[in-house]
């Protein structure tokens, strides 16, 4: 009985036998349970889904209707090909990371202050997916990242947790090992086997991780040295020690939180350590929880040592988990659940497949890429999906992928698909400004560091001074603001805040002029121009990558697009500034702060707000419902240049653009029964297809991925 459905499982997963051995696991388990896959997914139903795991959006109606003209055979394992390679992979698997690792590009202090170290690590996670840089290697180098920012994004991982270590330690554990200890951290796990003492040995690894308040290079010593020195010598006012400190911090911020380094610091058990194997405060030696030690050479780096324990292939739980998660990503449901709460008493509902899957991540050296397209390929994947919900603790056999609803970023990104005729494409002006923020940020930190301690101490002293003169005015509107907040006089709240706005520009010039631009000139062979700031002046190695070329490729593209689609040759280069400006006012999700700001479209449908590891929500809301019926993107996508209105404006007669709005929404054509509830709609005084696709916009079959 079970050659035949082997030998079945791979007919729609191609010849793939990874995929076919994925396909005759699930096929022994269901025969064990009396159980049938769900029948095959029409190419309608596939080209929708696929589209949404691999890019996060709905396909154009171009994509939809060149795939179901297709014939090839191999039509679908082609599609998965060119959707893993596309820019649109990367974007949307940043979402996977960015949940995952709590990713917040704006920092976590407003302002510039934490904004540089939030949007490189951000574009580290990006560049990493978009050169397909194997899991193993990506995890490697953020448990193991030190250094400036600007050289090395990955030290976001451990400013994201600033200033708590074992914090850190225990969500490193849960994300990557899928297991959660941080109970251990105060006594010993109460429902698994991890110590107190266990856990203490294992931070032990990374408490000497230093997220240090800014630029501490030999520079900065020198000059709180020299501070030192002088207050010794001449004594100091504590006023004036509280004026150059205000400095000293002003001159630090927009490269603040931009640096990890690590020293030999001991960790010690808590005070109040009451298990019988040490004495509290006792110092503790570093120690791996499962599989073969760590290497612990104190001389060397133990980053590197815990990094290379962790994602060791003798790590029984680290493939284990991420191929848990990314089967989750795609079929709805881990093989194991809670896909972060694995115990040692942990029996995944197919024992046999989550072993495969574990093999099979080791075996394609931790390629995502490839691994997805494993999972793909199966005949599972590719079947209907399972209606019935799975009840909490029940095991799911997966005869297909669950019913799920979109996620926010993958319903954000499927409204500006019908807004963009190329959706996938780079968003060049976006790139442009990130890429100049972060050149201006290493130039600003280069600088500051290329100054002597004297020279950093005789400006922080000038700047100081405006500190000194607003002091006394400062306190005072402060004073007066808890005065006002306390009557609830908001008129005079408002207009304190903006004298102490003024005082705050005032010492923000004064740094810009006192510290920043000196210290860039210094590296510049360069005059300065009257009245540029430092981010104005042009030094050497400095500059950011020149888009030119892909801007010109990419006004090119918008221009072919116009032809294609029959606009007027008057009106070309007004559609491609329409194109451009669709491009800056709609991005992609991946492309908006992470997160987005609270009342954006992203949030209100349930976008993480990375305070706690994959904190998503996909629950409807009447928001929501608020969002499609007043927000400005249906003005976007109804627009006479959109995507979808140019698809419907192609097609030649009323019952051609009612397949047309299908397919660009729902990926299918209409069926009889909707073509007869359309004339219905227009006799009863609907005649515009506007309406035919807002009414599209909020079904339940927009919504969730089938």
């Amino acid at each position: 009985m079970l050659l035949p459905l082997i030998l079945t499982a791979g007919a729609l997963g191609g010849m793939d036998p990874d995929a076919a051995r994925i396909d005759a696991l699930l096929a022994q388990d269901w025969q064990k349970n009396s159980l049938q896959g769900n029948p095959a997914a029409s190419d309608e139903i596939f080209v929708r889904r696929v589209h949404l795991d691999l890019v996060g959006r709905i396909p154009t109606h171009r994509e939809t209707v060149e795939f179901l003209a297709d014939a090839d055979p191999a039509r679908r394992a082609r599609l998965i090909d060119r959707l893993l390679a596309s820019e649109g992979f990367t974007l949307h698997l940043f979402h996977f990371y960015a949940d995952l690792l709590r990713v917040l590009s704006a920092g976590t202090y407003p302002g510039d202050a934490g904004r540089v170290t939030g949007t490189a690590y951000a574009e580290f996670i990006k560049d990493s997916v978009r050169a397909n840089k194997p899991y193993d290697q990506l995890v490697r180098e953020l448990v193991s990242a030190q250094g400036r920012v600007w050289e090395n994004g990955a030290v976001g991982y451990y400013q994201r947790d600033r200033g708590m270590p074992l914090d850190n330690l225990a969500t490193t554990i849960r994300i990557f090992m899928g297991t959660r200890i941080e109970c251990a951290q105060c006594h010993n796990h109460p429902f698994d086997k991890w110590t107190q003492m266990q856990f203490h040995q294992m931070a032990a690894y990374t408490y000497g991780v230093q997220t240090v308040m800014g630029i501490y290079s030999p520079s900065f010593f020198g000059m709180l040295d020299l501070q030192r020195q002088r207050r010794e010598k001449a004594g100091a006012s504590p006023d004036d020690e509280i004026h150059l400190r205000q400095a000293f911090n002003e001159m630090i911020v927009p490269i603040k939180h931009a640096w990890v380094s690590r020293n030999a610091q001991a960790l010690r058990l808590p005070h109040d350590y009451q298990y019988e194997d040490a004495r509290p405060r006792s110092q503790v030696q570093a120690a791996t929880l499962m599989g073969n030690a760590a290497v612990f050479d104190p001389k060397g780096n133990p980053l590197e040592s815990f990094a290379a324990w962790l994602t060791s292939p003798e790590n029984p739980r680290f493939a284990t988990a991420i191929a848990n998660r990314l089967w989750k990503r795609l079929f709805g449901l881990g093989l194991i659940e809670p896909v972060d709460e694995i115990l040692e008493t942990t029996i995944p509902t197919n024992p046999a497949l989550m072993e495969h899957l574990r093999q099979l991540m080791i075996a394609k050296r931790h390629d995502v890429k490839a691994f997805l397209r494993v999972l793909c390929n199966t005949r599972a994947y590719q079947r209907e999906v399972t209606r019935a919900e799975i009840s909490v603790g029940e095991a799911c056999h997966f005869t297909g992928p669950l019913l799920r609803r979109m996620s926010a970023e993958q319903m954000w990104d499927s409204f500006v698909t019908l807004i963009h005729p190329a959706p996938d494409l780079p968003n060049l002006p976006l790139r442009e400004n990130t890429a100049t923020f972060l050149a201006n940020a290493r130039k600003l930190g280069e600088a500051l560091e290329n100054l002597a301690p004297h020279e950093l101490l005789q400006r922080a002293d000038r700047a100081s001074e405006v500190f000194r003169a607003n002091a006394a005015r400062f306190k005072v509107l402060q004073q007066q603001m808890a005065e006002a907040r306390q009557r609830d006089d908001k008129a005079a709240v408002a207009s304190l805040a903006r004298e102490l706005g003024t005082l705050r520009k005032a010492a923000i010039q004064t740094a810009e002029e006192n510290i920043y631009v000196p210290a860039v000139m210094k590296l510049s062979s360069e005059s300065r121009q009257t009245g540029a700031g430092y981010k104005e002046i042009k030094v050497p190695g400095y500059q950011p990558h020149d888009f030119s070329v892909e801007k010109a490729a990419q006004t090119q593209l918008f221009l072919d697009q116009a032809r294609r689609h029959g606009i007027p040759q008057p009106q070309e280069e007004t559609y491609v500034r329409h194109c451009q400006n669709m491009m800056r006012l709609w991005p992609r999700a991946a492309e908006i702060e992470s997160p987005a700001p609270p009342g954006h479209a992203l949030r209100e449908f349930g976008q993480s707000d990375r305070d706690s590891v994959e904190n998503a929500s996909r629950d409807a809301s009447v928001p929501q419902a608020l969002v499609l019926m007043n927000g400005q993107m249906m003005p976007n996508i109804l627009n006479s240049w959109s995507q979808v209105m140019l698809s419907l404006k192609e097609a030649r007669y009323p019952d051609d653009k009612v397949e047309a709005a299908y397919l660009a929404l729902l990926s299918r054509r209409p069926t009889s029964e909707e073509k007869v509830r359309w004339q219905q709609a227009q006799a009863a005084g609907l005649t515009k297809f506007e309406d035919l696709i807002y009414a599209l916009l909020n079904t339940q079959q927009f919504i969730f991925i089938q």
